[in-house]
């Protein structure tokens, strides 16, 4: 009989924690991320190249928020851990802060301004926007829309088109929850697998014509 009634109040439990997660509000708002890159040396004298030529970035862990709004406001402010990633290989957890976790799901291609000096100060960048997902404080997992680039300089060392030793970079995030589920997009695993389903019911179908 006890065992009856502990399972009883067992399923309530779990019964209870389902509704509550199912009634949790999405996440509204929007913010910002800034920060630099934890690669000393890796900037310097790289003829076509300072960020612009990047897929993996290695990010400093010290990244900061700049602004909030909505149910970010109050909570995702000043000091932020910010993650290396590698755009070959989401989903990655970009930022933490204020007990919220923003996780890549998915990008666009890279848009690049290519490597180039004027007056002997050269730059580049690449950017790219994102899907993803934020959890955390009790809300519904939210999807985001992001906007990511990151921007390099240094001064030209003569006019040979590389780097002298003062080659920086840093980099810039602008997110906005869409107050929905996230946009889970298929990996190529499970695409090559629905791609194999269709041919096998291609095939069929082509057999089932031909008698």
């Amino acid at each position: 009989m006890k065992f009856k009634q502990f399972a009883t109040a067992a399923a309530m439990a779990v019964a209870a924690l389902a509704a509550t997660s199912a009634n949790a509000a999405y996440v509204n708002g929007g913010t910002s991320f800034a920060g630099g890159f934890n690669q000393p040396g890796a900037f310097t004298n790289l003829p076509g190249s300072i960020v612009s030529g990047l897929s993996a970035f290695s990010i400093d862990p010290a990244g900061f928020a700049v602004g909030s709004t909505g149910n970010f406001s109050g909570l995702v402010a000043g000091a932020a851990v910010s993650n290396s990633f590698n755009l070959a290989t989401p989903p990655t957890v970009l930022f933490t802060d204020g007990g919220f976790s923003f996780k890549l799901l998915s990008y666009s291609p890279a848009a690049i301004i290519p490597f180039a000096c004027v007056a002997a100060q050269c730059t580049d960048t690449i950017g790219f926007s994102g899907l993803g997902e934020v959890t955390g404080n009790g809300f519904q997992a939210t999807g985001f829309t992001m906007a990511w680039s990151a921007q390099g300089s240094c001064n030209e060392l003569g006019n040979s088109g590389t780097c002298d030793v003062g080659a920086t970079a840093s980099w810039s995030a602008s997110i906005s929850a869409t107050g929905s589920d996230p946009v889970r997009v298929p990996e190529p695993a499970s695409l090559a697998l629905v791609g194999l389903a269709l041919a096998g019911v291609g095939f069929s179908a082509r057999r089932r014509a031909a008698k």
